[in-house]
């Protein structure tokens, strides 16, 4: 249901709406983001980090990750990774491309951002996964 969702209003993207109707459905498809990362949250841990929750911001969704320490992958190549990861996912790739940001913010354990990795059109484009 949740992807049916989503198809229609990437349609509805790409079907040309007016400037600012344009921002409102990229706002609501922020918001449908978060939900869908929230409702499954906090996730099981992936070597010492686990995505902890997410929130929107007009077009931005913005995703906790809490960083145990000792992990085998330093946190700035966790995050480069997960960028890489989110500008190749074909069901993401279209709402990057229509406005639809991402910012992953790795967090210690005393909840202190570590790193911050934005993902975007532009940064898609500058990403390669052998970088």
């Amino acid at each position: 249901m949740l992807k049916r969702t989503f198809a229609l209003l990437a349609v509805t993207l790409l079907a040309g709406c007016a400037s600012n109707g344009n921002e409102d459905v990229v706002n609501s498809l922020a918001k449908a983001r978060a939900a869908a990362i929230n409702s499954k949250a906090p996730y099981a841990k992936i070597d010492q980090y686990q995505v902890m929750k997410a929130k929107a911001r007009e077009n931005m969704v913005e995703i906790t990750i809490l960083y145990g320490g000792g992990g085998k992958t330093p946190p700035t190549k966790a995050a480069k990774n997960a960028a890489i990861n989110y500008c190749n996912n074909e069901e993401l790739t279209p709402l990057v491309t229509e406005g639809i940001n991402y910012n992953i913010v790795i967090m210690d354990m005393r909840g202190r951002a570590m790193v911050t990795q934005p993902v975007n059109s532009e940064v898609c484009n500058t990403m390669s996964p052998e970088s």
